[in-house]
């Protein structure tokens, strides 16, 4: 995989899914009453939208590039 525009489109969605787990895990863990069941389950959260919104996309694009002869 080479570094080019469409690679960093999808590495910027995968740092903003981090970063948007660790900000809602900081959140619960400072405000909420009992924050141990949640603050487990947030970044459980990680791989799964990882899989929605970077993974599955990618392998969309892939398939609907005709290959180059």
């Amino acid at each position: 995989m080479q570094i080019n525009r469409q690679n960093l489109k999808w590495a910027g969605r995968i740092m903003l899914i981090i970063l948007l787990v660790a900000l809602a895990d900081g959140l619960v863990g400072a405000f909420a009453r009992k924050p141990l069941p949640w603050v487990v389950v947030i970044p459980a959260l990680i791989p799964l939208l990882a899989c929605v919104f970077v993974v599955l996309p990618i392998i969309r694009t892939e398939k609907s590039v005709p290959p180059s002869v």
